[in-house]
This record gives C-alpha cells, structure tokens and sequence, in this order.
C-alpha cells in the first residue's frame, strides 16, 4: 500500500463531529416543537460522526494533515419516540465547514504510532417552527481534540488489514447562551472514543468504526424549560462502508451509518423515559484523488428515526496530505 495513501486516508478519515451533526446534537429546541406528551425531553445527543468517516478509514502513517470539511444538512421531518412524524411544517438547515488539523508521529507506543488531531467548525444553522417563529445564529462550534494509537498495515490473507483507537473529546467551547433555545455550542463535556478497521483486497476494501458517546452534565439550560441541569444519555455509534476501485485513484462505494442510544436523558438528575435517540444513515459516495490531493463526496437518507430530526446530508472533503520526511541513512 502506497504511504502517501495510508497518511492520507487515516489522517482525512479522523474526523469526528463535524459541523452538520454538531448542530444537530445542540437542538434542545426540538421539544419546544412539540406538545408535552409527544416529547418529553429538553435534551439531545450531541452531534457525532455519523458518517463522516467511511472510505479506507483505518490506513495510516507519520505525516500531516491539512483539511477543509463542507457540510449541508436538511431536516423537514421531527420523529418522536415511536418513529412517527411529529405534525407540523417544522424545518432545520444547516451550512458549515470544519478545519482538521492531524498528526501522526514516528513516536510508537504499543506497536502504534502516537497521533493527535484537532478539529474546528464554522455552522450557520436556521431553524424556522411550524408556527411561524424562526430562529438563526451562527458562529465557532465546539473543538475537539483527540489522541491514540495507529497501527501500520499487516498482511493476512490475500488482504492488508490495518486498525487505530483515537481517544476523542468536545470541549465547551462553541458559541451558548442560556438565553437562546438554539445553540451551536453544547455547554458540556463529551467523551468518544472510537476503534476503527479497515480490510483490503484487491480493489475492494471493507470498512467500520465503532464509537461509545459519553455526556457530561449541562447545568446552565436554555431558562425558558425551568430546569436546574440536564444530561444527554450514553449512547453507540458505527459507521461502516464499502469501495471499489473502479479507476487508478477513483473510489466508488456505499457508506452509511446506525446511532443507538443505550441509556436515558436525565433531567434535574432523574431519567426521561422513551427518551432513547436512534437514527440510521444509507447513501452512495465517490473517492477521487492522487498524490497528496484528495477529494470525498457522501450523501446519506436517514431513516428508522427516533427522538430527533430526520433529513438528508450531504458532505464534501478536501485534503491536503504533507508526509514526514524520511529518515536520512
């Protein structure tokens, strides 16, 4: 396998929350669409990467990495705890963009490679209620910043097979303000880690990511819900996808994405039942690039939708790849 390859595809895959999943998590107007009975919550997962990784996510190897994200996500639908629509011509948009600063050392702890990556969105989010009300607000999200290990490729089989565990975390940076409904910031802690694999053959290659999601508490909420503090649920998401080489440097695929909450929202310290947030993500996407160069478009449908908005994504990355220079004899 190429290095310039296996630097780039690692480095330009680390990304963990974007802006467009981002926002979705700093939603806590979504209850306000609502009657009471419908939802019973002011709170929800903080966005993720669902999705935003997919192609030849787990190669690797010492280098830089200098990358640019551009996000649109729609949202015309709000799912309540069976699935069902919520009535209402409700509607969430959001443009954003994401700079990815990674880096990969020469410095190995277990067989791996000492890594680190810092990301910052830039969101413009729009949420426009069904009666008639409407609500924007723009500005820096959270930072994330990570650590971990990334393995070099291994052969087994016919294959090449190649892993890395990052410890990411989303700090409480973003723009917030208890009195505004809709947030960019989330105004808590998130830890998530994630282990992601790749196995390639040939020119198909195969693969996944597996993330647990980790929410500290929010105690300044939004005034208006009349509630001393509230905490997103725990929660597991993957993504996982599949290429084809169709041309020297042309990728082909299907990706997509599943997040299931595992345990409830609290509010005031005490949980919200039928709370539990889960959606899944379905849609083609195509790799292009060369030498230190890259370009991904993915599009995703959501669906099987609980608790939370459901709409269509589209992503876009560019990736600039500086290698480590090599060792002189």
């Amino acid at each position: 396998m190429p290095h310039k390859k296996q630097l780039q595809s690692n480095l330009d895959n680390r990304i963990i929350g974007t802006a467009a999943r981002r926002i979705l998590g700093c939603l806590r107007v979504f209850c306000l669409l609502t009657a009471t009975g419908i939802c019973s919550a002011q709170v929800q997962l903080p966005a993720v990467n669902l999705g935003e990784t997919n192609f030849e996510d787990a190669f690797g190897g010492p280098g830089w990495l200098l990358q640019e994200f551009p996000e649109a996500y729609v949202a015309s639908e709000l799912k309540d705890s069976n699935g069902k629509t919520i009535p209402g011509g409700n509607r969430v948009t959001t443009y954003s963009t994401t700079t990815h600063v990674a880096f990969v050392s020469k410095k190995r702890v277990l067989g791996g490679w000492l890594s680190g990556e810092i990301l910052q969105p830039l969101v413009d989010l729009d949420v426009q209620l069904a009666d008639g009300s409407s609500s924007r607000v723009r500005g820096l999200a959270d930072m994330i910043v990570g650590a971990g290990l990334q393995w070099a490729p291994k052969r087994i089989g016919n294959g090449v097979f190649v892993h890395r565990v990052i410890f990411d975390v989303d700090l409480p940076t973003g723009k917030y303000s208890d009195r505004r409904p809709v947030n960019i910031g989330n105004h808590f802690v998130a830890v998530n880690p994630y282990y992601a694999l790749t196995y390639e053959r040939k020119k198909l290659e195969i693969s996944t990511r597996l993330h647990y999601l980790w929410n500290s508490a929010n105690n300044d909420p939004f005034v208006e819900f009349g509630i001393r503090n509230m905490q997103p649920g725990q929660a597991f998401h993957v993504n996982y996808a599949t290429s084809y080489e169709l041309w020297k440097n042309v990728r082909l695929g299907f990706n997509g994405y599943w997040l299931q909450q595992l345990t409830d929202h609290q509010i005031n310290g005490s949980d919200v039942r039928n709370s539990s947030e889960r959606t899944v993500g379905l849609g083609p996407g195509i790799q292009l690039g060369g030498g230190t160069i890259w370009f991904r478009l993915n599009g995703y449908i959501e669906t099987d939708v609980r608790n939370r908005p459901s709409g269509i994504m589209v992503t876009f990355r560019i990736s600039k790849v500086i290698p480590a220079k090599q060792s002189q004899p």
